[in-house]
């Protein structure tokens, strides 16, 4: 790790408390490739040894993975762990936190402030407290598709994850989002599109 990188790692401690997920492989967690978490994520650092990540996961602000349970000490003197186990392309959204012995399975969406505290089967999106299954993912996507053909005018480039945000842009995008249907528009940021079930890569 060169000096940028541990500058780096100090400043995201020191603002959200996060560890680099480096530390946590270091400590027995698997993770898979194209692992993405964002800011503030809190991954058990004790007891990361009993988390395993898959492929292409993305982990929201503020979400928290739970593989121990200390609830009952007071009453019997016992604590309880247990594996949390993720699949391949699963988004976890914002403030939502998965408990010990939980098996997420392939092409799962979880909503923001979802409670994951029973297992889910591959291709299925889940929200609430706790989380249950709201559709599969392959309908939800359908959806988004039939919406993104009606709304789609924008790319990354357009939003401030692009390299020029200008006032210009800002108020563009904020215009149609005002003027659009259902108050969302769908801006590209790549070029591909992983299928559901395969993983397999196609152009969009």
């Amino acid at each position: 790790m060169g000096l940028m990188g541990f500058i780096h790692d100090i400043a995201s401690f020191l603002q959200y408390g996060d560890l680099p997920t480096r530390y946590y492989v270091r400590k027995g967690m698997k993770v898979g490739k194209n692992f993405n978490r964002q800011s503030g994520t809190r991954l058990d650092p004790s007891n990361c040894w009993l988390i395993e990540i898959g492929d292409d996961v993305t982990m929201g602000n503020k979400c928290q993975i739970l593989a121990h349970d200390f609830s009952m000490m007071h009453h019997t003197g016992y604590a309880r762990f247990g594996n949390v186990k993720i699949g391949d392309r699963v988004f976890i959204g914002a403030n939502s936190t998965i408990l010990m012995n939980v098996h997420i399975g392939n092409d799962v969406i979880i909503g923001a402030g979802s409670l994951v505290n029973k297992d889910i089967p591959d291709g299925k999106v889940v929200a609430g407290v706790p989380a249950r299954v709201i559709c599969s993912t392959a309908e939800y996507i359908e959806k988004q598709n039939a919406l993104i053909g009606k709304n789609a005018t924008f790319h990354k480039s357009d939003t401030a994850y692009g390299d020029s945000f200008s006032e210009e842009k800002r108020d563009a995008l904020s215009k149609a989002i005002d003027e659009s249907e259902d108050g969302v528009i769908y801006a590209k940021f790549r070029d591909f599109r992983k299928e559901i079930g395969t993983g397999e890569i196609n152009p969009i």
